[in-house]
């Protein structure tokens, strides 16, 4: 049977992480939005200097939010304000998190290739 681009836009995973030795985070994405672009913005973070720091960090907060559908990240202790998954608040969240996320990300979709930390899954 024929499917359509957006049907497959549309797809979604879902996988566990563990940011410390006693949480998880739920998070549902759509793994067709890693593509060519995707890797070689993830390519790119190799090459930040000062002049394109915040620009490639933007750039990555980006991705992420078109990445992920949904998580169970919270703003407060109590877990009754969902952390948004908007652009300009991401970097509110520690860097290793969010490099953490997509990795796991990446080596859900495809097991064994090296994380952008060079780290292998």
């Amino acid at each position: 049977m024929p499917i359509s681009l957006t049907k497959i836009a549309n797809n979604t995973a879902s996988l566990t992480i563990k940011p410390n030795d006693e949480d998880t985070v739920n998070i549902a994405y759509y793994p067709s939005m890693i593509t060519e672009k995707t890797l070689a913005i993830l390519n790119s973070f190799s090459e930040i200097d000062g002049d394109t720091f915040e620009e490639s960090f933007q750039t990555f907060n980006d991705l992420l939010v078109r990445i992920i559908k949904s998580w169970d990240v919270f703003e407060d202790e109590a877990q009754t304000i969902p952390f948004p998954l908007e652009a300009k608040r991401m970097s509110e969240l520690p860097v290793s998190f969010r490099v953490q996320i997509l990795g796991d990300i990446i080596g859900d979709i495809r097991p064994n290739v090296r994380t952008p930390q060079g780290i292998e899954k």
